[in-house]
C-alpha cells in the first residue's frame, strides 16, 4: 500500500472542501456556483456572532470570493428554495434534499424520545401548547416568537425560553415547521408542507439508511480523515458511526489508505472511493493548492475534530467565549489559508457606522516567515474581504506579529 505524503493529504482535503482554488467558473451564474459548491460540502454552519458578516456568508465567500448574499438568502428562503435550515454539524444551511435523511431524527424528537424533549414532553400542558402553536401557524400563517404574548416572569438565561419559543423549537426539531425566512436574523416559522416538496417529505428512510447516507456524504466532503473523524461532520456520535463505517468499508465505498501526519508519523486514513482519482492526480502533481483566503472559525474544514492539529499543525480555537484576559488570538479570529497551509489568523471587527474594518490582531504560526508572496496574497485576500463587506477603510492595531502587521498595512 502506498504511503501518501502530508502535502498530498492536505491538498486532497482542501480540494474536497473546495478550498484549493477559486471556485467561480466563468460559464456559471453565481447561483449555479453556490449550488455546485453546496452539493459538495453539504452544509454551512449558522451562528449568531456578527463581528463581520455572519459565518455562513463568510464560509461561502472563502470558496467563491465576492457574491451577493441576497442570492444565498433567496436559495434558503425564496419561493423556489434549494436549501433549508436544520441540524447537521450544528445549526446549518443544507440542501433541501437532506430533509429526507433528517426524518428519522425528527421522528425521535416528535415522539419526545430525545434527551432534548423527553422531560419537556412529559407535561401534558407542553404537548397541548405545541399543538396550539402549530394550529396558529396553520391557520394564520408564518410566525416569529415575538408574535406570541408572554406574561411570564423574567427568565434567568437566554436558554430559558418562554413557553411558546420552546414549542416552536419542538415543532422545528420534529420537522412539522421549517424556518421559512429570517427578518433581521430573527427566525420566521411556517408549516413544512408549504415549503418542502411532497416527494422529499414522503420518501421513506430508515435510521440505518440515514446514518449510512450521512457517513458517506461526510466522507466525500471531508476528503481524508481518520476513521473516528468521519462522524464529526454531521455531529454523529463516534460509537454510533463505527459499525456503519465497517459496512461502508466492506462495500468498498470507504477505502483505507496510509499517509503521513504533521508529526511525521505514518497513519491510517479513510477516503471515499469517488475521491481516489483526485488523490492519485494530486500525488502525480496535477493539482496545486493556490488559494489564499480567510476562513470562518466555524468553517467545515475544521469539523473533523483534531484534524487541524494532526494534519495542518494548526490549533483552531474560538475564543469569543473566553474572558478577555485569557484570549491569545482574539475574539473572532479568522484562520489564514495560504497555498495549502494554515499560516496564521487575524481578528477583524467591522464598524458599520464608519464603514471601517478594524484588524485588531494578526498572528502568524511560529514556523511561518512573512515572505513577500504571503504578504501580497494576504493583502489581496483582505482587499476582497473589504469588497465583500462593501467597505473601503481598514485600520490595523499593533497586536501580534509586528513585522507581518506592518508590512501588510503597507499594502493598503
Amino acid at each position: 500500500m502506498n504511503v501518501f505524503p502530508l502535502d498530498v493529504i492536505k491538498k486532497t482535503i482542501l480540494e474536497s472542501q473546495r478550498l484549493s482554488g477559486l471556485e467561480k467558473h466563468h460559464t456559471e451564474s453565481p447561483t449555479e456556483t453556490i449550488l455546485r459548491v453546496m452539493e459538495r460540502i453539504r452544509a454551512l454552519q449558522i451562528d449568531t456572532l456578527q463581528m463581520v458578516r455572519r459565518s455562513h456568508y463568510v464560509a461561502l465567500w472563502s470558496r467563491i470570493d465576492n457574491y451577493s448574499t441576497d442570492i444565498l438568502d433567496e436559495l434558503c428562503y425564496g419561493k423556489n428554495k434549494k436549501f433549508i435550515e436544520y441540524w447537521y454539524h450544528a445549526a446549518c444551511i443544507i440542501p433541501i434534499s437532506e430533509f429526507t435523511y433528517r426524518k428519522p431524527h425528527m421522528k425521535i424528537h416528535e415522539q419526545m424520545k430525545s434527551r432534548r424533549w423527553n422531560e419537556w414532553g412529559s407535561l401534558e400542558s407542553n404537548r397541548a401548547l405545541a399543538e396550539n402553536v402549530f394550529n396558529i401557524i396553520q391557520n394564520e400563517g408564518p410566525q416569529k416568537t415575538s408574535n406570541f404574548n408572554n406574561s411570564d416572569k423574567k427568565r434567568g438565561t437566554w436558554w430559558d425560553w418562554k413557553p411558546q419559543k420552546r414549542a416552536l423549537e419542538y415543532l422545528y426539531d420534529s420537522g412539522k415547521v421549517v424556518i421559512s425566512d429570517r427578518v433581521n436574523f430573527q427566525r420566521i416559522y411556517d408549516d413544512t408542507e408549504k415549503h418542502i416538496p411532497k416527494n422529499v417529505i414522503s420518501k421513506p428512510v430508515s435510521m440505518e439508511e440515514s446514518i449510512l447516507h450521512d457517513l458517506e456524504k461526510s466522507l466525500i466532503a471531508t476528503g481524508i480523515c481518520s476513521h473516528q473523524q468521519v462522524a464529526d461532520y454531521t455531529h454523529m456520535k463516534r460509537n454510533t458511526a463505527r459499525p456503519h463505517l465497517i459496512k461502508l468499508i466492506d462495500q468498498g465505498l470507504a477505502v483505507e489508505i496510509k499517509g503521513i501526519n504533521s508529526s511525521g508519523h505514518q497513519q491510517e486514513f479513510l477516503i471515499h472511493k469517488s475521491n481516489l482519482e483526485l488523490l492519485q492526480k494530486i500525488s502525480e502533481g496535477e493539482h496545486l493548492a493556490q488559494r489564499t483566503t480567510l476562513l470562518s472559525p466555524f468553517d467545515s474544514l475544521f469539523w473533523a475534530r483534531g484534524r487541524d492539529v494532526s494534519l495542518f499543525g494548526f490549533n483552531q480555537v474560538l475564543e469569543c467565549y473566553k474572558p478577555k484576559h485569557m484570549r491569545k488570538w482574539g475574539y473572532f479570529s479568522l484562520p489564514i489559508l495560504h497555498n495549502g497551509n494554515l499560516v496564521g489568523r487575524l481578528d477583524p471587527k467591522l464598524d458599520r457606522v464608519s464603514k471601517t474594518m478594524f484588524i485588531r490582531s494578526i498572528h502568524l504560526e511560529k514556523k511561518v516567515n512573512p515572505t513577500e508572496r504571503l504578504i501580497k496574497d494576504t493583502a489581496n485576500a483582505l482587499k476582497r474581504f473589504l469588497e465583500f463587506h462593501e467597505v473601503k477603510n481598514i485600520a490595523f492595531d499593533k497586536i501580534g506579529n509586528q513585522s507581518f502587521n506592518k508590512k501588510l498595512e503597507g499594502e493598503f
